[in-house]
């Protein structure tokens, strides 16, 4: 419903920037009026016009049009400040700029359909690119796998490592169709965000549980103790994004070196960080990470490069903010701000819930 608002908005704003435009080219007419002749006012008003056509599309430069009808016999046309027309020539120049408006928009519109049809080319051709590349290295190892189970005889040892590694590259696949399934959700509009007042500490924990074996190989710090008591979120999606930015750090940052995550906030809101000790940033990628199909300059080629895509998308429908910096000392950051998500249930004791999985899983909290 937010964006059906949003697109009204926005539709309301083109008409009302075509009507200014009509009324800035009537004060610009109104101030040269003793050197333009009234036919020079008239190519003002058709300057508005393919304006309002090429920029704000067919609605609003018709809407101009007869606006600039309107203003243009009122205060230039003689007999003027009456929308007489003695002049039959002027008839004629009206249906002009209804016709340059119409026509232009047209073209317009058919320039932008081209233009979105080749990005989306592009972008097909870039998805299949991707998927291909990014199923063929699971596929080669459950396949190899799967062969020497059924064609060699091998020892318990083996053949648990074996399962172990179909086990994980089947994880691996799920996990690319998962996102490939929410970036189509999020990016079609279809999302509905579904607050629930949930506790801080039982987000992370649920992220840091779906993320067990990722993160195997790292230490992770959480620092909850500014955090809000309770948070009102879909607690799906947000921890949808937790999880997205837990494995990205884990994909990014070498074996041994410590994750943070680190809640902070109030009535003001929620603020959400996971920091890394992996290579970082390079200056200039901070927004070209959430990029779909981008993977950085950094990066260890693992992926399909849409889960930091899928992250902001999430933050977005909730009205917050995701962004990445370089940490201090080395590493990345990324900061989730959710404006307003703070708070104290009604309905809810505002105490936060423990973890009860957080030991056995050696996170640390402070």
């Amino acid at each position: 419903m937010a964006r059906g608002g949003d697109r009204r908005g926005l539709a309301w704003a083109r008409y009302g920037g075509a009507v200014a435009l009509v009324v800035g080219t009537t004060a610009i007419g109104a101030a040269t009026r003793a050197v333009l002749a009234v036919p020079d006012v008239e190519m003002l008003y058709v300057l508005a016009v393919l304006v309002s056509a090429v920029y704000l599309g067919r609605g609003p430069a018709i809407a101009s049009a007869a606006v600039g009808v309107l203003a243009y016999d009122y205060f230039f046309v003689p007999p003027t400040f009456t929308l007489d027309v003695t002049d039959g020539r002027y008839l004629f120049t009206f249906a002009m700029m209804f016709g340059i408006g119409l026509l232009v928009s047209s073209l317009a519109d058919r320039a932008r359909g081209a233009a979105v049809r080749a990005e989306s080319e592009a972008l097909r051709g870039t998805l299949l690119s991707s998927v291909s590349h990014d199923l063929r290295t699971p596929l080669a190892a459950i396949t190899g796998a799967a062969t020497t189970l059924r064609d060699q005889a091998v020892d318990e040892a083996t053949r648990r490592e074996l399962v172990e590694t179909i086990c994980d590259e089947s994880d691996r696949m799920e996990r690319l169709v998962g996102n490939l399934l929410d970036m189509t959700r999020l990016t079609s509009g279809t999302v509905q965000v579904r607050r629930e007042w949930i506790p801080v500490e039982e987000l992370v924990g649920s992220a840091l549980s779906r993320t067990d074996a990722l993160l195997s190989r790292h230490p992770v710090r959480t620092e909850l103790s500014g955090a809000p008591a309770l948070v009102s979120v879909d607690p799906l999606l947000l921890e949808q994004l937790l999880v997205n930015l837990l494995e990205n750090a884990s994909r990014h940052t070498p074996p041994g070196t410590e994750i943070l995550v680190r809640a902070s906030g109030g009535e003001r809101g929620l603020e959400l960080e996971v920091a890394d000790r992996g290579p970082g940033i390079l200056p200039g990628e901070e927004e070209r990470v959430f990029e779909r199909f981008h993977r950085g300059g950094r990066s260890t080629g693992q992926g399909a490069g849409l889960g930091l895509a899928i992250a902001r998308a999430i933050a977005e429908v909730h009205g917050g903010t995701l962004r990445a910096a370089a940490r201090e000392g080395g590493g990345a950051s990324f900061r989730l701000l959710l404006p307003g998500a703070g708070g104290t249930s009604p309905t809810v004791p505002a105490e936060p819930a423990g973890d009860p999985d957080g030991a056995a899983r050696g996170v640390h909290h402070e």
